[in-house]
C-alpha cells in the first residue's frame, strides 16, 4: 500500500494522536492486527485518566506512529517486528505466555499429591501458635526459580536448542543462542576451602542460570495460531480473509486550498540547523515521517509495499521459531512440535517439459518395442 500523503506534524494531542495510530493499525495483515490493537488500545486506556509518565508515554506513542507508518509504507525491518510481536516472538505477549508457562501444573501422581495436602499451611500454623511473625519463615533471595516447573521449562530448552541447530541458515534468533541446559553450570564443586559450596551460594548460582536461561526461551502458543502461521507460510495472506486492506483516500477540502507557490517558510532554516530541518526527509525517514526530497540528491524511493513473496517468508521464519505444545495423558511428558522451512520446488515450464514428451520415466521411448 502506498504512503500517506500527508507528513507527521510535529506535535499532537493525544487524542489526535491515538486516532493516527489506530487508524494505521487498521492498514496492518489481519493475521495480527487484533493483537497489536488490543496492546495500544489497553496502554491507552490504563493511562487515560492520571499518567504521571505523560511526556514519556507521549514519546513513545510517537515513536510507533512512526514505526506503523513504516511498516504500512514498505518497510521490511519495521513490518517483521510487528509480525515478532504480534505472534509472541517478542514483546508484552510474550512475556505474559512465558509468565503463564512457567507455572507448575501440580502434582504429577497420587503421592505427590498426598504429601502436598498434608503440608500445613502457614495460616492455621499462625492462628494456633498466635505468633504468626515468628513463625513465617524468612523470604529467601534468588528463590524463584523454585516456583518455576523445572521440568518442563528444561524440556523446552533442549527441544529449542535443537531446533536453533535445524533451522541455523534459515533463520535468525533473537538473542544468543543455547549453550547449556544444566542449571548447575555455574555452580563450583567446592569452595576455596575444599568442601561444598554453601546452599545460598548455590541457589545464587542457579538463579543466574535460569534468568540468562528464561530470556532465550520461545514460549509455545495454541494449535490454531500455529498451523495459522504454516498456512500463512504456504501463501493464506493471498486469499481475501488474510488480505492486506488497501490504504483508504484522504479526504479532500470541498473548497480548493489557496495557492502558496512562490512563498518560502524560513523561520525553521534560521532558528535550527539544515541537518535538523531536513532529517525527515532523509531515505531512512521518508517511510516513516511522509516527507520527500524532489532535489538532484534525493536518491532513489523504495517500494511503498512489501511483496507477498517477502511476507511468505518473514512468516516462514517467524513459524519456525514458534512452537506449539502437546501433553501425554498417560505418562504427562509434554512435546514440543516447531515449525520448518518449506521447501519450495518451482513447476516446470512449458519448454522444460516438451524434453520429456513421449519419454517414460526410466528414459525410453513411449511405444517403442524392447525388441527393437
Amino acid at each position: 500500500m502506498p504512503a500517506p500523503s500527508y507528513s507527521i506534524p510535529s506535535f499532537l494531542p493525544p487524542l489526535h494522536l491515538y486516532r493516527h495510530i489506530l487508524r494505521e493499525v487498521s492498514y496492518l495483515p489481519p493475521a495480527f492486527r487484533a493483537t497489536i490493537s488490543s496492546s495500544i488500545r489497553d496502554r491507552f486506556h490504563r493511562n487515560r485518566r492520571y499518567d504521571p509518565r505523560a511526556k514519556a508515554h507521549l514519546s513513545r506513542a510517537s515513536s510507533a506512529l512512526r514505526t506503523l507508518r513504516a511498516a504500512n509504507s514498505g518497510d521490511g525491518t519495521a513490518m517483521a517486528g510487528l509480525i515478532s510481536k504480534g505472534f509472541a516472538r517478542s514483546g508484552r505477549r510474550r512475556r505474559e505466555l512465558m509468565a503463564q508457562f512457567v507455572k507448575p501444573q501440580g502434582p504429577s501422581n497420587s503421592q505427590d499429591l498426598e504429601a502436598l495436602l498434608d503440608q500445613p499451611s502457614a495460616k492455621q500454623s499462625s492462628t494456633s501458635t498466635g505468633t504468626a511473625d515468628a513463625q513465617r519463615p524468612k523470604k529467601q533471595k534468588n528463590a524463584f526459580f523454585q516456583k518455576w516447573d523445572q521440568k518442563k521449562l528444561l524440556q523446552i530448552l533442549q527441544s529449542q536448542k535443537h531446533q536453533q541447530k535445524e533451522t541455523k541458515g534459515s533463520t535468525s534468533w533473537p538473542g544468543s543462542a543455547i549453550k547449556s541446559t544444566d542449571p548447575n553450570q555455574f555452580v563450583p564443586t567446592t569452595n576455596i576451602w575444599g568442601k561444598p559450596p554453601a546452599e545460598s551460594l548455590v541457589r545464587t548460582k542457579q538463579a543466574h542460570w535460569w534468568r540468562r536461561s528464561a530470556e532465550k526461551i520461545m514460549p509455545p502458543v495454541g494449535k490454531g495460531e500455529w498451523d495459522l502461521l504454516e498456512r500463512l507460510s504456504n501463501g493464506a495472506q493471498d486469499e481475501a480473509e488474510w488480505a492486506v486492506p488497501a490504504r483508504r483516500s484522504t479526504a479532500k477540502p470541498l473548497a480548493a486550498p489557496e495557492s502558496t507557490s512562490g512563498s518560502f517558510d524560513w523561520k525553521p532554516w534560521a532558528t535550527q540547523p539544515a541537518a535538523t530541518v531536513e532529517r525527515q526527509n532523509s531515505m531512512s525517514q521518508r517511510v516513516r515521517s511522509g516527507g520527500s526530497d524532489p532535489g538532484p540528491y534525493g536518491g532513489k524511493e523504495r517500494k511503498p509495499t512489501v511483496s507477498a513473496r517477502w511476507f511468505r517468508r518473514a512468516y516462514n521464519r517467524t513459524w519456525q521459531l514458534t512452537p506449539t505444545m502437546s501433553q501425554d495423558p498417560k505418562t504427562l511428558r509434554y512435546s514440543f512440535r516447531w515449525g520448518s522451512v518449506q521447501p519450495k520446488i518451482p513447476s516446470p515450464t512449458a519448454s522444460q517439459l516438451e524434453i520429456f514428451e513421449g519419454v517414460d520415466k526410466q528414459g525410453r521411448k513411449v511405444g517403442k518395442s524392447s525388441a527393437s
